[in-house]
């Protein structure tokens, strides 16, 4: 089996690849590792060589050595030019460029996937052509009317050609270029106050259609993928995609599963469009992806498929316990679209949940960092949805959860969970300026990882008035949750609520006293949760007639008081 190796600063990695007829598996993983093992099967001899010779050609590419430090095998895919070096037209790595008419969008080559941009600007009358190849990226320029010259640069994958196609695109562009390629698979039709519709409402679905109409019109090919989607075209519409790979995803291409050992979808489409999402890497479960999450970000936010991206989830990046999501945070601040309407930082199954009995083993609460979310909240004002999960400032882990000042004029849902809220997040919820919330809930946490908020933080949220839409209050995994039913009685908040969740906490027989005390005051509500506490039979009767509907549900066993503790912690 042959094997590769490659040592940088402080990677030491082995890549090992065995061909047998239509299937070939491959190891990987860190020198000095047993690693793990993958199979590819292929519906021909000829397919599986195809893509043995593609694989052992990009490792080489990436600096991997047969291991015993032998000479690379040259790659049948590469030429002997350099990676990334530029060759003029005529070289023998390079075709000619067939002439075209004198002028007009016929003048573009007839390459698949072309796309052809003229400037005319007093005297100067110029054109701009580019394609992708495989892993090379090729233009052709010159006077509009001349056959012009071409160039080709070559990279080490088609996620690194499509990246400087976009690059080399947006600066065209900028410097005046305008697009006339009529029809075909490159060409992406704008159309700004069609846009601007669904800029307003992602989710409307006839401005979608009239956009949709539009763009068949104008020969993009998107129009027929909307139009399929509104229909509830599924599968047709996945063909599609799949068939014109280049034009609706491009780089995104070879980032369409997480690589957090899930293998789920990265990308929900609806109405033409990336609408949905899902960045995780597990750098333990995914040895092999050495990119980064930031560059699978900015490549949607970038590309004419992300250009309506509404639901954004993130996982882990890289190390679950280690790495926060700062880069990505600064770079959704930086390039949000205007659409986005939910964004979830830390979706994951984490080990401490495990007595809540719906989350796994892949991390702990707060050991999870997110990071500072403050410049954020300018970049999404259409912001409808928000959940948090992870540790604060004071956690074992730098970076924690910075959570600023909260301005969301559109928020209707929020949740904030943590194994411990510091007191600064818990005071930044209590005050958020979000007039349209409806559902709001808050994990507390224990204050061995950070949680140093008191019932006086929740004071301040209990005191508010001008949360006129608030319907579902959470105040939950709290160390003090026995003073939560005097203070709730005594707020300016609950009369208007509905749900009232009190579940996760430390609340004894104490507690359920207290809220039986001032049953006049909770009567109105509709749900009462108090769940994952610590309350005996005795204390879970005197909740009877409290609420329409009391969930007292599973509760922890209550050893000793002294080592009560939140459900959620570590």
């Amino acid at each position: 089996m042959p094997r590769y190796e490659f040592s940088e600063g402080s990677s030491s990695k082995f890549w090992e690849i065995n061909l047998d007829g239509k299937s070939f598996t491959t190891t990987y993983g860190k020198i000095g590792a047993k690693g793990q093992t993958t199979l590819k099967t292929f519906s021909s001899e000829a397919e599986a060589k195809k893509e043995y010779d593609k694989l052992v050609a990009e490792k080489v590419k990436k600096g991997y050595v047969p291991a015993g430090g032998a000479a690379a095998p040259a790659s049948p895919t590469t030429s002997s030019s350099a990676a990334g070096k530029k060759q003029p037209a005529g070289s023998a790595a390079t075709p000619q460029p067939a002439a075209g008419p004198a002028s007009g969008p016929s003048s573009a080559s007839g390459k698949p996937g072309a796309r052809y941009f003229e400037l005319v600007e007093g005297t100067s009358s110029k054109f701009w052509e580019i394609v992708v190849e495989g892993t090379d990226v090729k233009t052709r320029y010159g006077k509009i009317g001349t056959a012009g010259q071409e160039t080709v640069k070559e990279h080490d994958s088609k996620s690194e050609a499509f990246k400087e196609y976009d690059k080399l695109v947006t600066e065209k562009t900028k410097k005046g270029y305008r697009e006339v390629t009529a029809g075909g698979p490159g060409i992406d039709a704008r159309n700004r106050e069609l846009e601007q519709a669904i800029e307003a409402d992602p989710d409307d679905v006839n401005a979608y259609s009239v956009l949709g109409d539009w763009l068949q019109g104008q020969g993009d090919p998107r129009g027929e993928l909307i139009a399929l989607q509104l229909a509830g075209k599924d599968k047709p519409a996945k063909a599609l995609i799949q068939k014109q790979a280049d034009y609706f995803l491009g780089g995104l291409a070879d980032h369409q599963k997480t690589y957090d050992g899930n293998n789920e979808p990265a990308f929900e489409w609806k109405y033409g469009y990336i609408h949905g999402l899902r960045l995780s890497h597990n750098h333990y479960a995914e040895t092999e992806f050495e990119g980064s999450l930031a560059e699978i970000l900015d490549l949607v936010l970038r590309h004419p498929s992300g250009r309506f991206l509404t639901e954004i989830t993130f996982g882990f990046n890289n190390d679950p316990n280690e790495s926060d999501l700062q880069e990505l945070i600064d770079k959704l601040a930086r390039q949000a679209p205007p659409t986005i309407r939910k964004l979830h930082f830390g979706d994951y199954k984490y080990a401490g949940g495990g007595s809540i009995g719906q989350y796994g083993n892949d991390t702990e609460i707060s050991w999870y960092s997110i990071g500072d979310l403050g410049k954020l909240w300018k970049a999404v004002p259409g912001l409808r949805t928000l959940i948090t999960q992870g540790g604060s400032t004071q956690s074992a882990m730098a970076g924690g959860l910075k959570l600023g000042k909260i301005e969301l004029p559109h928020l209707v849902h929020a949740e904030f969970r943590t194994g411990g809220l510091e007191k600064a997040n818990a005071r930044a919820i209590a005050t958020a300026a979000a007039p349209s919330l409806e559902y709001l809930d808050v994990w507390y946490g224990d204050d061995n990882y950070g949680g140093d908020a008191t019932v006086k933080d929740v004071e301040l949220l209990l005191g508010r008035t001008d949360l006129p839409k608030l319907r579902h209050l959470g105040l939950m995994n709290s160390q003090f949750a026995d003073e939560l039913p005097g203070a709730l009685a005594r707020s300016r908040l609950l009369p208007q609520l509905r749900e009232l969740d009190l579940s996760m906490g430390c609340m004894s027989d104490d507690g359920a006293r207290e809220l039986a005390a001032h049953k006049d005051a909770f009567a109105h509500l509709e749900r009462l949760v108090v769940s994952l506490n610590y309350l005996s039979k005795a204390g879970i009767a005197v909740l009877k007639g409290v609420a329409k509907v009391v969930d007292t549900g599973k509760q922890r066993e209550d050893e000793d008081p002294e080592y009560r503790h939140p459900a959620v912690g570590e």
